[in-house]
């Protein structure tokens, strides 16, 4: 297997700086030899909970807590995903308020442990991530020095972490993602990113510290305005509480102003980027460097790269509909808007070599049609046999196969 096949299946591993008598020559040796993967080679797919129809008292569907594989058993699902060189998965751990009512955190942790557990046992590399709002502080003593979703992370995830430790699967957990973290700004961004490792180290034995975070820039995740402002003070702490640092990039609109001070940038993010926006791509990437701060954290990256190679990373997380069809064009409308994905594709991993991602689904059921093709990667002929086939389908803008734009991504000279 050649070097740029090993990149290609996101199972590439890069060495910590070297150190050197009298010194470290700049480089990234406070946490030595990390274990986690290289962020730039994550070739990640999402593997969420199943959708359940709204139950009775419930006005929308819920998701329930056994992994979505359309009927295959867990170490089938895991087997068909290692076959086809998918080695690398990020693993929803739900909210309970997404679940069921009455779902307790046991069952839902006992799913998760249970496909982790077949994961490990391929030699999968798996992440965890959690859908989680951090806006919250509380202010005791004079100060905001709570955090009550963080807290509610740290201690989620902490869980899952000790309790793969004890179960001996914990080698295949590479490291944790809060995502849509609803922040303001980017000293927030910053504050509770701290916050979270520091957190989990006090609860794992320091298990970030040979691991990675990754976190989402402000609002829903596309927003870097002000990301240099920590300089090095803020990289040489995070150096100090893991493995591995990326920021996650996610392409979604924020929440309304009474929600998110974000939210003030909305209409022009919708004319700009939005699903509906028909913009170029050079006018695309201009809105996301100035107004979205991209150009701040191409800045504040490629600056310190060289003294912080294992916390300078970017991670694609996808879009609202967690891969890139909902940037792709209307039903039934010209593919102008198809620009979207050739700007974030153009700014991110041709300019800036940021080649790692996370987007997509595994299973769908053959037939499927629509979104609930769109965005899924393996078909499932529950009538067959349960076989198992590649989605080459047409994604929502008829330009690529579903199955070729998710591995074409990573790819600097990829037509998208």
């Amino acid at each position: 297997m050649t070097t740029s096949r090993r990149r290609f299946l996101g199972i590439g591993i890069s060495v910590a700086g070297a150190a050197v008598a009298g010194g470290t020559l700049g480089l990234d040796t406070a946490a030595a030899a990390p274990v986690s993967q290289d962020p730039d080679s994550i070739r990640g797919i999402k593997w969420r909970t199943e959708r359940r129809p709204a139950q009775p008292g419930d006005t929308t569907d819920t998701f329930g807590v056994r992994f979505d594989t359309q009927g295959l058993a867990y170490r089938t699902a895991v087997a068909s995903l290692f076959n086809n060189d998918f080695k690398t998965v990020v693993l929803r751990v739900a909210n309970l308020s997404d679940l069921p009512r009455g779902t307790t955190k046991k069952q839902r942790d006992d799913e998760v442990i249970e496909v982790l557990r077949e994961l490990d046992s391929r030699g999968m590399k798996v992440y965890l991530w959690k859908r989680q709002w951090l806006q919250r502080s509380d202010r005791s003593g004079g100060a905001y020095n709570r955090h009550p979703g963080a807290d509610e992370f740290v201690t989620d995830m902490s869980a899952l972490i000790q309790r793969a430790k004890r179960e001996g699967i914990a080698g295949a957990l590479q490291g944790v993602l809060p995502v849509e973290t609803n922040l303001n700004n980017c000293a927030e961004v910053r504050n509770r990113a701290l916050y979270i490792a520091r957190g989990i180290n006090a609860r794992t034995g320091n298990w970030l510290k040979t691991h990675t975070l990754m976190v989402p820039g402000a609002g829903m995740g596309p927003y870097f305005k002000g990301i240099h402002n920590g300089g090095t003070a803020w990289l040489r702490q995070m150096r100090a509480q893991t493995g591995r640092f990326a920021f996650l990039y996610k392409h979604m609109v924020s929440h309304p102003p009474a929600i998110c001070r974000l939210g003030r940038l909305n209409d022009r993010w919708l004319a700009n980027v939005g699903y509906e926006a028909k913009k170029t791509v050079a006018e695309q990437i201009r809105f996301l460097r100035t107004t979205m701060g991209l150009a701040d954290l191409e800045r504040y990256l490629h600056g310190h790269r060289a003294q912080f190679p294992n916390h300078t990373h970017v991670v694609f997380w996808g879009d609202i509909g967690d891969g890139i069809f909902s940037m792709s064009s209307l039903d039934s409308q010209p593919r102008w808007n198809y620009n979207t994905v050739r700007a974030l594709h153009e700014l991110l991993v041709k300019q800036n070599h940021w080649h790692g991602h996370f987007f997509n689904f595994p299973f769908t059921h053959k037939g499927a049609t629509r979104t609930d093709l769109w965005g899924y990667l393996i078909t499932v002929d529950r009538q067959h046999d349960y076989a198992r086939a590649k989605n080459h389908d047409w994604n929502r803008a008829k330009t690529h196969s579903v199955w070729n734009e998710w591995h074409l991504w990573s790819q600097e000279n990829a037509t998208l």
